[in-house]
């Protein structure tokens, strides 16, 4: 008799309008398929299914706890069960694999770390400070032990750029693509991938690899990344996915680009198998520079990607961003709670020196964890808290020196998306958005 286990560890967030359930996609990588309410009953049952007990056994604790017996509900229970497998949340085992069944907070649910911060570029928007004490072999490989203990549902190879320190990127891809639990990707520039570089990656167990492409001609592509870095991307593209690597094409968007967005989406869509965009945040080299676009600009943007009728776009509960629950590590081994709070005073450890265990249990650590939009004066009584969920604390410490204000740089943008998912939503998902907003006020008259 196989074992029952959840397929990866999800999140789970209790809101106003009840219980919700994240479990980390398994293609999609940095999203969550399926989201779904659930009961105490569902609750209770994910807990048993860490992927060490089998069907009779999780029904005898289910039986104890509820008081009926267990052919009262067994039939259910396999109807129910079966349900959750076809959903991708449950899955059986034919030998006892354990997995933490329900996030704890308690170790890194995403880990994003920068193996290097070399780089031939000097992009104005680089998010990575230099470093002369950086990672070697050595220093991760018992880090590359705790990964596999504590199945991250992501895993992020960064840098600088990454792939230029070979021995450890093909030590962390070959070692940790065998744990299926964890999500594993790279952030790239594609310079450096030559036909025979990206099958190594392949062949090491590399499936996802996210590249830095800003601009659809190298006239605008290489204002921003540096002369002929626009072909080399390209080819590296070609590269990776003639070896079998899914790629995305990844845009930063900023004053440079910003009114080719079109052009880009069109060109990107084309090449890579995926595009998505992001835009310049006040972190690293980007902090004092003049690329970010204004409230009004990255509204339009993101009102571009949504469309103008019958959106259908993800809407579920949310009461706090992923400080904390995210684990950024430097390349020389520091750690901090975000890539967006990289600040000396949110510093939590080193991993040459702590262990995860450790790193959790760091007292600023803890407190960012229970940070939620209750905590943000001037988000607790807003109507769409739920939908944005105060946006980033790292944003707002980083331009107010404060993380109990609102997100200054997107908190605009947010609001335009609500607006126009009401006005223009396909029916579900204007009612969730409405449903989102309803309780959130009935919590205001409380």
């Amino acid at each position: 008799m196989p074992y029952l286990r959840v397929t990866r560890t999800p999140l789970i967030r209790n809101m106003p309008l009840g219980t919700y359930v994240y479990v980390p996609s398994s293609s999609l990588l940095e999203t969550y398929s399926p989201i779904m309410e659930i009961d105490e009953f569902t609750e209770g049952l994910l807990e048993l299914c860490d992927g060490t007990q089998k069907r009779e056994e999780i029904l005898q604790q289910l039986s104890q706890k509820s008081g009926e017996p267990v052919e009262e509900f067994a039939k259910d229970f396999d109807e129910f069960v079966q349900y959750l497998v076809d959903e991708d949340v449950l899955e059986w085992v034919d030998e006892p694999t354990s997995i933490e069944p329900i996030y704890k907070q308690n170790r890194p649910f995403r880990i994003l770390i920068d193996v290097t911060s070399e780089c031939s570029f000097q992009c104005p928007f680089c998010s990575v400070s230099e470093s002369r004490d950086e990672l070697t072999l050595e220093d991760v490989t018992p880090l590359v032990e705790q990964v596999k203990k504590c199945k991250p549902a992501l895993l992020t190879i960064s840098g600088g750029e990454p792939l230029l320190n070979k021995d450890v990127v093909l030590y962390m891809v070959k070692e940790l693509s065998q744990i299926k639990e964890i999500g594993l990707y790279t952030f790239t520039t594609a310079t450096v991938v030559t036909k025979k570089y990206a099958q190594e990656l392949y062949d090491a167990g590399l499936r996802f690899a996210r590249v830095s492409l800003d601009g659809h001609t190298a006239e605008v592509h290489d204002a921003i990344r540096g002369k002929g870095t626009f072909e080399k991307t390209v080819e590296g593209i070609k590269n990776l996915k003639e070896a079998g690597v899914h790629v995305t094409a990844g845009t930063m968007i900023c004053k440079m680009n910003y009114q080719y967005y079109r052009e880009i989406k069109e060109f990107n869509t084309q090449i890579a198998d995926m595009y998505n965009t992001s835009f310049d945040y006040p972190c690293g080299k980007g902090k004092d520079r003049k690329l970010l676009l204004s409230p009004e600009e990255r509204s339009h943007v993101r009102l571009l990607e949504m469309g103008k009728e019958d959106i259908k776009t993800g809407i579920f509960p949310q009461s706090r961003c992923h400080v904390g629950e995210i684990l950024y590590i430097t390349s020389n081994g520091d750690c901090f709670p975000c890539l967006y709070m990289h600040f000396p005073e949110f510093k939590i450890g080193n991993i040459k020196k702590n262990k995860f265990s450790e790193i959790y249990q760091n007292e600023t650590l803890q407190e960012l964890l229970k940070l939620t939009i209750h905590d943000v004066e001037e988000c607790k009584d807003c109507a769409i808290r739920y939908y944005c969920r105060g946006g980033c604390r790292g944003h707002a410490y980083g331009k107010c020196g404060s993380l109990y204000v609102r997100d200054p740089i997107d908190c605009e943008v947010n609001k335009a998306l609500v607006q126009r998912i009401l006005e223009h939503g396909e029916e579900n998902t204007k009612q969730l958005m409405q449903n989102l907003i309803e309780s959130a006020q009935e919590q205001d008259s409380v």
